[in-house]
This record gives C-alpha cells, structure tokens and sequence, in this order.
C-alpha cells in the first residue's frame, strides 16, 4: 500500500516473504507525467509527449460515450464482489 505521498508504507506478508529486509524507500510511485479525465475516468501517463487524452482516444469517444451516457442520471458503481473459479493449469 501507497500514502497518499506516493511512499510504499506496507507490503503483505513482508516479514516472511522479504524477511524484513525491503527497503520500502526504493520502491515509491512513480509520479505520472499527465493526468486526465474523460467521463469520469481518470486517465494517467508517464509520457511528458504523449498526445492529450482526447486526442489519444480519438474515436474511441464515441463508444465510451454510448456506454458511460446511458442515462441522464450518469453511471453508478454498485458495490459487491464478483469472483470466479476456473479449474485450469
């Protein structure tokens, strides 16, 4: 896990799997070159050229917009888990 500093602060089972010696400093964020929004979708990049966000999804707007415009209201997030178990190798 991340502060919102961008410091990793926790791992999961450090101590056994790293046995205590992750030097958590050297494994921090990156800090993305560009942030965007599109819809309600966060958008980042750690290209300094990359084109904008608009210009990059191009005519990908189009059925973004179908999806995300269904309704006046805008779309919600219901909460819940979805998990699958797929016996294979």
């Amino acid at each position: 896990a991340y502060n919102t500093a961008g410091e990793l602060v926790s791992v999961p089972r450090e101590r056994d799997d790293y046995m205590s010696e992750l030097n958590k400093a050297e494994f921090g964020a990156i800090q993305v070159a560009k942030v965007d929004t599109y819809k309600g979708l966060i958008f980042a990049t750690w290209d300094n050229f990359a084109p904008t966000l608009l210009d990059y999804l191009g005519e990908a707007t189009w059925y973004m917009d179908t999806l995300l415009d269904r309704v006046d209201s805008g779309t919600s997030v219901i909460e819940g888990v979805t998990k699958w178990v797929i016996k294979c190798n």
